[in-house]
């Protein structure tokens, strides 16, 4: 099966971001304007693996558009897996996982951890692609420590016959901090026969269109900017198309955040603390609010669900803020995460 997309398409891709981008969550973005395609919250697979079913449900639920993830190390236990997900015949799409970043992952020898054992992916790969006949695609990054590599472990992946690749234009140990290094984006795109999506910092409509022209690239992957910003897929299909560009408001802003209170509230995921999930969300939200990051400073530091909701609105909604315009990129100055781990 070839990717349902050709590689001068300028497709758009939700990223999947662990125990974010849920069913509900995509569903939120989509009623925004929905990306071509999303990758759901990856299934991690090993003895005794699980598919779980928050996680199935978000591909259940539109299957010709969203993708499942398998992040593992072993052949067989993965062999194993496609062959349960084949029971699902409406899922069309599966991603191998070798991007994740975070230490715990990695150091277990899975997802970006893999990009240090080309052998061990050429493995994994040939199981993958022989178990699996739907559309099948690997989301990587371009090196562990060092990009050096990346050419020989872009046509590692190639080697597997994937039919399309995300690259993360950041290697493993860079995490989400310093700048991607898109030149790398472009390498990929002129050497590889499939499709090529570029990922890292993708966090505008102007951002995705440059980045688009520069490399040569078949579309663009966004994840916490979409986060951020739940009108960017919306925003870059306009873009693309040379129509006007929607800019929200700091009440549309209001009313996105009501939407993801709901969502953490309810489900089978909802938390006891409903304001520390919501909190996830606005911490990505507030980068874009205002320049001096006075609005992540107080939500922070709010207490229960009914505090967090008067810093809301007292900063998109009340004192004349209304009608304000919500960013379109991050304020520069404006860290997203508490542990300043930088980067979007």
């Amino acid at each position: 099966m070839s990717a349902p997309f050709a590689k001068d398409s300028r497709t758009t891709f939700l990223a999947p971001m662990q125990d974010i981008t849920d069913a509900g969550f995509i569903s939120i973005v989509s009623g925004y304007g929905a990306p071509d395609f999303a990758i759901a919250e990856y299934f991690r697979i090993h003895e005794f693996y699980e598919f779980e079913p928050d996680v199935l449900k978000a591909a259940l639920d539109n299957p010709e558009r969203v993708c499942v993830q398998f992040i593992g190390e072993d052949e067989t236990h993965i062999a194993r897996a496609v062959a349960e997900l084949r029971m699902y015949p409406q899922i069309k799409m599966l991603d191998l996982n070798l991007g994740c970043p975070a230490p715990k992952v990695y150091k277990k020898n899975v997802g970006g951890g893999l990009l240090r054992h080309p052998g061990k992916i050429r493995s994994i790969m040939r199981v993958m692609r022989g178990e699996w006949g739907g559309c099948f695609s690997v989301k990587m990054r371009t090196g562990f420590e060092e990009d050096e590599n990346f050419k020989e472990l872009l046509e590692c992946v190639l080697e597997g016959r994937p039919d399309f690749i995300t690259v993360h234009a950041r290697t493993v140990k860079q995490l989400y901090r310093g700048a991607p290094d898109y030149s790398k984006i472009r390498q990929a795109a002129k050497i590889s026969p499939v499709p090529i999506i570029a990922n890292g910092d993708i966090s505008s409509a102007d951002k995705a269109l440059k980045v688009i022209e520069e490399t040569k690239c078949a579309g663009v992957m966004s994840g916490r900017h979409a986060v951020r910003n739940p009108w960017i897929f919306r925003q870059m299909r306009e873009k693309f198309d040379g129509r006007p560009v929607f800019e929200p408001t700091l009440a549309d802003v209001r009313g996105y955040i009501e939407k993801l209170h709901d969502h953490a509230a309810s489900g089978k995921r909802r938390m006891k603390y409903v304001d520390s999930r919501l909190k996830k969300y606005i911490n990505f939200i507030g980068a874009s609010v205002d320049e001096k990051g006075e609005f992540l400073y107080h939500m922070r530091r709010a207490r229960g669900i009914a505090d967090l909701m008067k810093v809301c609105d007292a900063y998109l909604v009340e004192n004349g803020n209304a009608d304000k315009k919500f960013s379109p990129e991050p304020y520069p100055d404006v860290c997203s995460r508490p542990n300043h781990e930088g980067g979007l």
